[in-house]
């Protein structure tokens, strides 16, 4: 459910503002109201200080070692600035390093020289210079003209030098390159000396991870709270010659008694007030137990708005049901929830929510596992196990299988969901709108429900369709009235009769369409089988007849290719029911969003 909000309206002396802010700070529960107000550029570029301490952050995060940290005493500022430092030295050493590299490259066929000697001949007139040709253009007859010495062949290439006194000419037909300006001894030498000041730097980036997280974290909420702290003056209008500060903000209505008590205790005054049709009003989201770990989905795609549903209660038990259907196999449903339970115990408390979610979802993958009858692969149906082996012999006597079964409870999880979409619609539409604009959907869950209703009071009492056609045609007629020219009775019948009819059409194609899209659940649980199922016979026929070396190659397929199927199977079904949650099912439910988060005027621990 969605937080019901208080606005304030407060009024300051400018003097005591300073301090008012602090203070409304330390109560932490005010979400300032953003006003349209140009950013100023001061506020603009304390975001992207903010922001570049936020990636150094995460530069060093990832770098910690299962050894953990051993904070030291640290300035934030100067361990963020050495940071900086460190990472510009190691890019221009990684830059040097490529040049470098790229020179040994070049320098390797002319071997090592000393450029000292060069030089000293050259003083005394003897001339060097460098030539390299193809194998096949290289003249013998070049070393009856001039003193040629070949240094190398590389790669199809002649590497020779041309000795010769002052300025004599060389008419050689080869390409005549410089003369190299270091020997390759002295650019190895230097190479490592690059190297080990990477590696210097890159055990310091190490040490830091280690030692100056915790003031590096505490320097970025300092400046989170100076930014929010001037917004929240940029956001103040001034009234009075700037005598008198106002500032707009949300209180979740639970908060308002405590906000109320030390607005009294301040004496500034201030004015509440109910969210108009206008406001846009702060989400903060109020879910209770199984629904509450779904909220970061939901936030994925959008916060809904203040007047809606919240629809993750609603969305919740069809994910989880969806991701299982997906998955379908009870062996990686275990391992799911073994792994939750693992990690619970392991990662920060912000996110042990989500280890309850892997938890909740890997118990769903274990439900559709034995329903579906997989087990790491093993299709549990051709067993001669108690249960399945009487299922077995049931199927087959009344003509389907369970793979039938299944891609039918598919269509019909998915019909169930539409409906309840568009029951939550009409909901949505009736407190938002008034009942009298949700009469189209009204009309359509009529027609729906209704022929459903017909056709099952048909099969299960066995009166012929025909037989009860009044009732049939009673439905139609009252929903076609309420689809056709009731469906917004603030119009005329004439206009609700034209947009009856395009809604018709996008009705009729738009719901067979997201019903057909529900068989994907069947596709990628009978995809996830099948992989498995590969995996396990890969293993048997690979692993030969050698006694132990044989459990050995066994054992490392399975691990090799389950892990490969749960990764690749687990990741389509984290995707794949969001996107018939946030298509198909936000879709009929009507679903606007748009909100925006709850983020209250507070210091950050």
């Amino acid at each position: 459910m969605i937080a019901p909000m208080t606005k304030y309206s407060l009024l300051v002396f400018h003097r005591e503002y300073s301090e008012f802010l602090e203070k409304l700070r330390e109560l932490g529960v005010v979400h300032i109201l953003e006003k349209e107000a140009e950013i100023t550029d001061e506020i603009r570029d304390q975001y992207q200080y903010v922001d570049n301490v936020d990636k150094t952050l995460r530069f060093l995060k990832k770098r910690l070692t299962e050894s953990g940290t051993s904070p030291g005493e640290f300035d934030g500022k100067l361990v963020y600035e050495e940071i900086i430092d460190l990472q510009h030295r190691i890019d221009q050493n990684r830059n040097k390093l490529n040049s470098i590299n790229k020179e040994i490259h070049e320098l390797q066929p002319w071997g090592n020289f000393s450029i000292e000697t060069i030089k000293k001949l050259n003083d005394e007139g003897i001339i060097l210079r460098f030539f390299v040709s193809p194998v096949k253009r290289f003249n013998l007859q070049w070393k009856e003209q001039y003193i040629i010495e070949e240094i190398s062949s590389v790669g199809g290439q002649v590497y020779f030098v041309v000795i010769s006194r002052g300025e004599e000419d060389v008419n050689i037909q080869a390409e005549e390159i410089s003369m190299p300006s270091h020997s390759l001894d002295s650019v190895r030498e230097e190479k490592v000396r690059i190297q080990k000041e990477i590696e210097s730097i890159e055990s310091r980036f190490n040490h830091l991870a280690e030692t100056a997280l915790p003031a590096l974290e505490d320097y970025k909420n300092s400046l989170i709270q100076e930014l929010e702290y001037n917004k929240a003056v940029h956001y103040t209008a001034r009234e009075a010659e700037e005598r008198l500060m106002i500032l707009e903000g949300w209180v979740p209505a639970e908060s308002a008694g405590s906000v109320n008590r030390f607005l009294d205790s301040t004496g500034a005054a201030y004015i509440t007030s109910e969210p108009s049709q206008e406001d846009k009003v702060p989400i903060m989201l109020k879910n209770k137990g199984f629904s509450s770990k779904f909220e970061k989905l939901g936030e994925l795609y959008s916060l809904p708005n203040y007047k809606e549903l919240d629809v993750t209660p609603f969305f919740a038990p069809f994910y989880a049901l969806f991701f299982g259907f997906c998955l379908g196999d009870a062996g990686y449903g275990i391992l799911l929830v073994a792994a939750a339970i693992f990690a619970r115990r392991k990662v920060q408390k912000d996110l042990k929510p989500l280890t309850v979610l892997v938890s909740y979802l890997g118990i769903a993958t274990f439900i559709f596992g034995i329903i579906s009858g997989v087990f790491f692969g093993i299709p549990l149906y051709d067993t001669n196990l108690p249960v399945y082996r009487e299922l077995s012999v049931m199927f087959e006597e009344r003509g389907t299988d369970i793979n039938m079964l299944l891609f039918y409870l598919a269509v019909i999880l998915g019909a169930i969901q539409i409906i309840f979409g568009m029951i939550l619609k009409a909901i949505n539409e009736t407190i938002q709108f008034g009942w009298k604009i949700a009469m189209g959907t009204y009309g359509w869950l009529t027609l729906i429900i209704g022929m459903i209703l017909v056709f099952l009071v048909s099969n299960i009492t066995g009166i012929p369709m025909a037989d009860l056609q009044p009732l049939t045609y009673t439905v139609l007629i009252i929903s076609g009235i309420m689809i056709l020219l009731l469906n917004n009775l603030n119009r005329n019948i004439l206009a609700n009769f034209g947009l009856g009819l395009w809604n018709t059409y996008n009705m009729a194609t738009g719901l067979l369409g997201d019903l057909l899209s529900y068989i994907r659940l069947f596709a990628l649980g009978i995809a996830s089988a099948i992989l498995g199922f590969v995996f396990n016979s890969l293993a048997l026929q690979m692993s030969g007849n050698i006694p132990v070396i044989s459990a050995i190659i066994m054992i490392l397929i399975l691990i090799f290719g389950h892990g490969i199927n749960l990764f690749m199977s687990g990741l389509g079904s984290f995707v794949h029911p969001m996107r018939l949650t946030f298509v198909e099912f936000y879709k009929n439910a009507g679903f606007t969003g748009g909100g925006i988060k709850y983020n209250p005027f507070r210091k950050i621990k």
